[in-house]
């Protein structure tokens, strides 16, 4: 046969060592990487293994679906939130998303899509598009279902269904109003009683009735209480012969959890679970999990504790764990700045600070370990700016950084940072551990810089 008659192959794709553990799950705000993972009904390809043709596809269809979901959840005052994502070779339709719509009003989306691997993935991409053009344009939950069951239904001809749950939080009400298609009972814990509510609500699945019928729910909700959404890969890893049996299960497990816990830790006990489970039987599906907690006051005072301001300071926090949001973090400081009438050039020099400080906060203190947050801080008056930065690594001595002016120091790289930031500001502390510091710019320069 000619050269020119030859048929095309398809390109192969060659695969890493397919194993579950920390570094393959996908935990925001302990955020790691995520990959395909093996279980005992998917056979796990050799390290180097090729796959080809509807394979391959596959593999591409689950990663751009898994890259869809937030990296990690917006920060939020008065909430801590944490997600939990564990992909299965077994499906690929899980998909969440936390939406801010105004500052006291958040949409918690949560869905999964049933079918076989490739067509999970891509109507799981589908619905998210969907979901957040609704979310945006319309404020009940009922009502964006409806509508998505409707574009669904006349946009693909499948035999597949879509399960899920959308809440509307009014922060300012402390009211969650919320819809299910189908989806498994999602959670309310109430601190006050310490019980686990369902949050249960009638509603037809997507993509199979043309009129689908959908109830909304309201609950009140309390300092101290969770909202814990998740996907029916949460009821797998708790095992159970009946699904009734494995949410008793699951309630069981979260009552235990949940007296000692933070969001933070929640995910992560649950993702040692989800590892647990794929070294013996393999997970069977996605793992999923929002896990929201209502902070009370004294928690909210814990945090500006931890980074050295009083209680009754009008503290702003914001974390993050990239080097690519350090211009989003600066720039709420330097908005702050700007409106108190701080000088032109006294902002410039802040922002050299800020950058300079949570750089190294990532580089040196958590060492481009992107599963740690730096946590920040910042008060800003009439009077003055403070701002704390503190990183989740081991420290170090301030006094031991060379001093970049002397002749023998002039070619090491450590040292000239630090030595631009105490120029800058008008005060800098460290505390004893050497993972937290403290910079204040006063407004004026006839300030006792003292005080």
């Amino acid at each position: 046969m000619p050269a020119a008659q030859l048929p095309k192959q398809r390109p192969r794709v060659r695969l890493p060592d397919f194993r579950i553990n920390q570094q393959e799950s996908y935990t925001v705000h302990n955020l790691t990487s995520k990959e395909e993972t093996g279980s005992a009904s998917s056979p796990v390809p050799r390290s180097g293994a090729l796959l080809e043709g509807a394979d391959a596809d596959i593999l591409i269809a689950r990663k751009v679906q898994g890259a869809l979901i937030p990296h990690r959840p917006p920060l939020i005052d008065g909430l801590a939130v944490a997600t939990l994502f564990c992909p299965s070779p077994a499906a690929g339709g899980d998909y969440f998303e936390i939406i801010p719509i105004t500052e006291d009003k958040i949409v918690f989306l949560i869905f999964e899509a049933c079918g076989n691997r490739l067509s999970a993935s891509l109507i799981s991409m589908l619905a998210g598009l969907k979901f957040e053009a609704h979310v945006r344009a319309l404020r009940s939950p009922w009502t964006i279902i409806e509508r998505v069951n409707t574009e669904i239904i006349r946009d693909i001809s499948a035999g597949f269904y879509l399960t899920a749950f959308v809440g509307y939080l009014d922060l300012g009400e402390s009211v969650l109003t919320y819809a299910s298609a189908g989806h498994c009972s999602q959670l309310h814990y109430c601190k006050e009683s310490g019980t686990l509510q369902p949050l249960e609500s009638q509603g037809t699945i997507i993509g199979i009735f043309e009129n689908g019928f959908f109830k909304e729910k309201t609950v009140r909700v309390k300092p101290g209480d969770w909202l814990l959404l998740f996907t029916d890969g949460m009821l797998d890893i708790v095992g159970g012969r009946t699904r009734r049996v494995a949410h008793d299960c699951l309630e069981k497990l979260l009552q235990e959890e949940l007296h000692d816990a933070t969001p933070d830790l929640l995910a992560d006990r649950i993702r040692v679970r989800c590892e647990r489970r794929g070294e013996s039987a393999g997970l069977t599906d996605d793992v999923s999990l929002v896990a929201v907690e209502f902070l009370t006051q004294s928690r909210r005072n814990q945090i500006k504790e931890k980074l050295g301001f009083p209680a009754d300071a009008p503290m702003r926090l914001q974390i993050l764990n990239y080097f690519e949001e350090i211009d989003n973090v600066v720039g709420a400081v330097l908005k702050s700045m700007d409106a108190f009438g701080f000088a032109d050039d006294v902002i410039r020099r802040m922002k050299v600070a800020l950058i300079e400080l949570l750089a190294n906060a990532i580089l040196h203190g958590n060492k481009r370990d992107f599963t740690k947050k730096v946590l920040m801080g910042h008060v800003v008056n009439s009077d003055r700016a403070v701002i704390t930065i503190m990183d989740e690594g081991e420290g170090f001595v301030p006094d031991n950084v060379p001093d970049p002016t002397l002749p023998e120091n002039i070619e090491k790289d450590c040292g000239r940072g630090i030595f631009l930031v105490r120029h800058f500001v008008d005060k800098m502390e460290h505390n004893a551990a050497g993972n937290r510091v403290t910079i204040t710019k006063f407004h004026s320069a006839d300030k006792d810089h003292a005080a």
